[in-house]
């Protein structure tokens, strides 16, 4: 019998690896500016993520985690419509498709996770929902802000690109509310944040997604120092900061 050879690695999941990102690199490029980004503080990285100046290749455990919250999404929505009561749409009944808004002659876009009804909290009013799945870490600050500022304000204070895409998502459904909730990997632990319209907020945020799709130059830097820490983690760094 011939003896198994003692590895460090398994060459088979690391080819397993250098296959998930070969395919992520054969996806198609988004070619709109999307709600789900636009709440970021820096309009230049926008406007360049609007351009697809910068090709990303994301590592294979980034791609992994977009995937565990691609399946935790549909595990938390089949989990909900346990409940007695609970009317959860994840696609458009009119359509069949997933919820999907347009805006600037459909260079502004986004799709949200569905419509649900009947919360034990809310039963009669329709909200917009919205699943994401976090560290640890960062679902133990969205429990402490709700502790400290009350649930309709923590959402706003926890993460600024997700409460953007929450309050888009209200404006352009028409719904006035919207139901959150956050899971750690494996949807093992779940907490929710209900939040109310913020109409003024839309409208600004809609502008600025105008002033990103028009400009015919690139747009002030969130920092002109390239070691700042937005910048140091931004895919376009060496673009943006002229060091390529």
């Amino acid at each position: 019998m011939v003896k198994l050879p003692d590895l460090d690695k398994d060459p088979t999941l690391e080819a397993m690896d250098r296959a998930i990102e070969a395919r992520a690199l054969q996806e198609p490029k988004r070619n709109y500016l999307g709600m789900s980004a636009i709440g970021h503080p820096c309009e230049r990285k926008l406007y360049y993520d609007f351009r697809s100046t910068t090709r990303t290749a994301h590592d294979a455990a980034t791609l992994k985690r977009f995937e565990d919250g691609h399946r935790g999404e549909a595990l938390m929505a089949e989990r909900l419509r346990l409940v007695p009561g609970v009317t959860l749409h994840t696609l458009d009944p009119n359509t069949g498709y997933q919820f999907g808004f347009k805006d600037h002659d459909g260079n502004f876009r986004g799709h949200m996770d569905g419509a649900i009804h009947g919360l034990l909290q809310a039963p009669s009013t329709w909200h917009v929902w919205e699943h994401k799945c976090v560290k640890d870490e960062k679902q133990e600050k969205l429990k402490k802000l709700k502790a400290s500022k009350g649930e309709k304000d923590a959402f706003a204070a926890w993460d600024e690109i997700y409460y953007a895409q929450a309050v888009l998502y209200m404006h352009y459904s028409g719904m006035t509310r919207h139901y959150l909730t956050v899971s750690t990997p494996g949807e093992r632990s779940t907490i929710s944040c209900r939040t109310e319209e913020n109409p003024e907020a839309a409208i600004r945020l809609i502008e600025k997604a105008r002033r990103i799709i028009e400009a015919p130059y690139p747009l002030a830097r969130i920092s002109n120092d390239p070691a700042w820490w937005q910048c140091r983690f931004c895919d376009h760094q060496e673009i943006c900061h002229a060091t390529a």
